[in-house]
């Protein structure tokens, strides 16, 4: 089955700010599935494939409160 964006819904989102760098975490579920994570820097296309170990800790720190909100 080819992916069809529609049945693609974001949960949640957050902003992160580290050293003036900004990480978009958001939460998303496609077709009703499980939430998986994808971590992206502002104005950015592709996902983030290396942190720093501060940044690390602060999205996963945003990750723990977008699932404490609801998220999961």
């Amino acid at each position: 089955m080819p992916y069809d964006a529609s049945l693609d819904k974001e949960i949640a989102v957050k902003e992160v700010d580290v050293d003036g760098l900004v990480f978009i975490v958001s939460l998303k579920s496609y077709n009703g599935g499980e939430a998986k994570i994808s971590v992206s820097q502002k104005n950015s296309r592709f996902p983030v494939k290396r942190l720093t170990p501060k940044q690390f800790l602060a999205v996963a720190e945003a990750v723990r409160e977008l699932a404490q909100a609801g998220g999961g």
